[in-house]
């Protein structure tokens, strides 16, 4: 107990003791009558005051009544019961209040009778809820109209975009969209590799290695051969691009350098070549290359699936146009407000996961470098990431590491998941454990899968409460005998959780009793109501580039054997050609690379398995029936996921 409750109990105590003193003392002197004041008591014994009959009474009441109190006190304590089973309970708003819970700024996490629950607080916010739980309208949505920096949101469906960026745009925001897919390039750019200086050798091996880090990641197997080497040899390709200044340097074209040609007899060429011109590749451009196309043909074709399988998204003319250049910088989200929306159909989730999780561990990893110092006016702003659906981003390891030290940088992550069971199949028991530890504050939704209940009714604790049971004799009627117990029981059963209304929050702090609220739903607070209404921005639409398709059909045309220059992948096409093949889905109809292990279709199924894909023998006897260009080629390599139609 705080000492400053002690003392108003303790004030309260001797008041109380004072007040029932004089009563006593007036009692036996025969002086309470009907027509007594009370309230005048303290004047009366204050008249009295050398009068010691009346003191004497005084204090043999006063005396009388702190006794009884001080006996009370003793009843209460001795009849308290060590909590055998547990003492959980409901947080009270007063606790809440005092654990940062009632901030007047923050994330909005719901309601407590007419107050926000708002979490002021530099730790990160964990949100558990089921599918059409509410999420959107209780949580995101509210939050994108409150919070005034920066931001960065995974916008499923685009509703996000509609309700909250025009009043984030009048409120000064740099207010961006950026949806790869949007066929009529309704979209903002972002190029991965837009912050590399690429006239710096240095400066380039270092970026590259760290977006190579990202994109293939240690495995959790330990068995880390085939990701070192696809590793490396994007490495050596990407810092080659680097050196280039005629290549774009982008993913679409890290990846048609893959793609294009034979790139085992192609890279020894360009080195020799370079090297005789006086323009070079770096040491470790050349060794990276070398490491690579030294390798044995079956080795060289996995370690260039590997690459391919991972980036082969960037063959879509409408991807590669959107990461040709970049209209924002990563590096200034705490510098000056901008909120970035990351568009996506709930269809295409799965496709884009590689591109948005790359960009949210390039949004960490450049915002990490340097730490926040507001008064000398350097990253003044706070920078948060609303990752909806954050699970089935795929593993990035630099967000998970993330949760243990971006708080200090001024980044707040509010990452939402179905259930802990979905971060385990990505991360592992351990790194899961660690990014709930790292979240200060945790939001429970009613949930739907009995396993999911018992795990937040076993978190929320048990409460001791006394069980009585009788037992007579039949012959004794009014005779028999009481016993009690102390027995357990859970704060919310597994089946009460089930049953939870679905207005109903629960949210869990350390240091304090789990908090039962209210959802907020933005459309029902009139503020909210009129702050969605604004319209957002008019995204243009930026005209299809047929240069942009014409780099992507030509390497579908080369492997296809149509011809094409070996040494830079690329066939000049007509624009009418271009439109043509993406209109018609010709980016399908090629066949893929040679299969690894000399074509074995089963060896093949093992390595396609080992990268994530989901294959089986038979669809390679179905690619190997098909004749390219032909709609059962495409349907054969959608069943690969390599490739799908309209360059998807």
């Amino acid at each position: 107990m705080e000492r400053r409750h002690i003392a108003i109990y303790g004030i309260l105590a001797l008041l109380t003791a004072l007040v029932l003193g004089g009563l006593i003392a007036v009692t036996a002197m025969g002086q309470l009558r009907s027509d007594l004041e009370l309230w005048r008591m303290p004047e009366y014994f204050w008249f009295y005051r050398h009068n010691g009959f009346v003191m004497g009474w005084l204090a043999k009441g006063v005396g009388g009544a702190a006794a009884l109190i001080a006996l009370m006190v003793g009843m209460i304590v001795l009849r308290r019961r060590d909590s055998l089973h547990g003492s959980a309970r409901w947080a009270r708003r007063g606790e809440a209040r005092a654990a940062g819970l009632m901030d007047s700024e923050g994330l909005l996490l719901g309601r407590s009778g007419s107050d926000f629950i708002q979490f002021g607080g530099s730790e990160h916010v964990l949100l558990e809820a089921p599918t059409r739980a509410g999420k959107g309208v209780g949580v995101v949505i509210p939050n994108l109209l409150t919070w005034a920096d920066s931001v960065v949101v995974l916008d499923v469906k685009q509703e996000n975009w509609q309700k909250s960026a025009g009043w984030r745009k009048q409120l000064g925001h740099e207010v961006w969209l950026f949806d790869p897919l949007d066929p009529q390039g309704r979209t903002a750019r972002y190029n991965p590799l837009a912050h590399i200086d690429r006239t710096n050798p240095v400066e380039v091996i270092d970026e590259l290695q760290k977006i190579a880090a990202m994109l293939w990641p240690p495995p959790s197997d330990g068995e880390s051969f085939w990701m070192d080497s696809a590793r490396t040899a994007f490495l050596g390709v990407a810092s080659y691009i680097a050196a280039t200044p005629d290549l774009p340097f982008t993913m679409g074209e890290v990846y048609r350098n893959f793609s294009a040609g034979d790139a085992k007899a192609r890279f020894p060429v360009i080195i020799r070549q370079r090297a005789a011109n006086g323009d070079p590749l770096s040491e470790p451009c050349v060794s990276a290359l070398s490491d690579w196309i030294s390798s044995s043909a079956n080795t060289f074709t996995s370690i260039r699936q590997s690459v391919s399988a991972k980036i082969n998204l960037w063959l879509n003319p409408y991807v590669d146009a959107a990461t040709s250049e970049s209209d924002f910088d990563l590096r200034h989200f705490r510098s000056r407000p901008i909120s970035l929306y990351l568009g996506v159909s709930p269809d295409n989730m799965e496709r884009v996961a590689d591109i948005y999780n790359l960009l949210f561990q390039q949004l960490i990893d450049l915002n990490v470098r340097e730490l926040p110092d507001p008064k000398a006016g350097k990253h003044p702003l706070k920078l948060l990431l609303l990752l909806d659906e954050f699970a089935r981003m795929g593993r990035a390891n630099v967000i998970a590491s993330g949760f243990s030290y971006v708080a200090g940088y001024g980044i707040r992550l509010l990452p939402v998941i179905q259930a802990r069971g979905q971060l385990r199949d990505v991360y592992g028991e351990d790194v899961t454990s660690e990014i709930v530890q790292n979240c200060g504050v945790e939001l429970v939704f009613t949930p739907k899968d009995n396993r999911v209940a018992r795990e937040i009714s076993e978190r929320l604790g048990n409460y001791t409460y006394e069980a009585r049971s009788r037992s007579r004799r039949v012959w004794e009627a009014f005779e028999g005998s009481v016993s009690t117990s102390d027995q357990r029981r859970a704060l919310v059963l597994p089946q009460e959780l089930l049953l939870m209304s679905q207005e109903e929050v629960i949210v869990l702090r350390a240091g304090i009793r789990p908090l039962k609220g209210r959802k907020i739903r933005y459309y029902k607070d009139r503020w909210m109501r009129r702050k969605s209404a604004i319209a957002p921005p008019v995204v243009p639409a930026r005209p299809f580039d047929p240069a942009i398709a014409r780099r992507s059909l030509a390497v579908i045309q080369q492997v296809q054997g149509g011809g094409g220059n070996e040494g830079d992948g690329t066939r000049e096409m007509s624009d009418s050609e271009v439109l043509k093949g993406v209109a018609h889905g010709e980016l399908v109809g090629f066949a893929l690379e040679d299969l690894p292990d000399g074509g074995d279709p089963r060896k093949a199924v093992g390595f396609f398995q080992e990268l994530g894909l989901r294959c089986k023998v038979e669809d390679f006897e179905n690619v190997a029936a098909a004749a390219p260009g032909t709609d059962a080629a495409a349907d054969a390599f959608h069943m690969l996921g390599q490739v799908k139609r309209n360059g998807g």
